[in-house]
């Protein structure tokens, strides 16, 4: 009470007053601040610090198994990776040479030599010779035949000429008959000759009587 009506009984100086009452209006909100925060700091709950032991024994007490651990894999991945990872080594392929195809050497054909076919031997033909009567009383009227003739190589006849026997000759370039008639009587001898385009020839006969 002394403390107190002594401070009562002193008078402050006018300026003191306002400087107290500036210094008071600048230290009130900064102090009301500072105990607001602080306490907001203590009401604000704290997270509880869990151990790690406590969380590895929940891990492996009781393990889900719809959930996949991915840590302990990536774990392993990446001790692995170091010494999986092979040292790349540039290798230098040897050239590979691609084969030439082997050609193969084209055959001339050779010609087959063609025989030459033995020529066949030109023959003199074979004459025939066919009288249409041997015999008979005068007037006597015979046809000779030689078609009978044949020349099978390749000169073929070409004429046959036939001869009475009387003197009477006749050629027959185209046919292979010739007719004639006997007067007089006599034994006479006809014959033909057939020719080839060779010029060679055979001759066959035969004998006519005329009474």
């Amino acid at each position: 009470m002394s403390r107190l009506g002594g401070l009562e009984g002193t008078r402050l100086p006018d300026f003191s007053i306002g400087a107290t009452v500036l210094v008071v209006a600048i230290a009130l909100p900064f102090f009301v601040f500072t105990r607001m925060e602080r306490a907001h700091r203590v009401a604000a709950p704290r997270p509880a610090a869990v151990a790690p032991s406590a969380q590895v024994q929940a891990v492996t007490a009781t393990p889900d198994p719809t959930v996949p651990v991915l840590s302990a894999p990536r774990q392993a991945a990446s001790k692995a990776t170091p010494s999986a990872r092979p040292s790349a080594k540039r290798v230098t392929a040897p050239p590979t040479s691609v084969p030439t195809p082997a050609v193969a050497p084209t055959s001339t054909p050779t010609s087959t030599p063609t025989s030459t076919p033995t020529p066949v031997p030109d023959l003199a033909p074979v004459g025939v010779l066919t009288l249409s009567v041997s015999s008979g009383p005068a007037p006597l009227t015979v046809t000779a035949d030689a078609s009978g003739s044949t020349d099978t190589d390749q000169t073929p006849i070409a004429k046959v000429i036939f001869n009475f026997g009387d003197g009477t000759i006749v050629t027959a370039p185209s046919g292979m008959t010739a007719t004639h008639t006997y007067t007089n009587p006599g034994t006479y001898t006809v014959a033909v000759a057939v020719i080839d385009t060779a010029h060679l020839s055979s001759t066959v006969s035969a004998a006519v009587t005329v009474t």
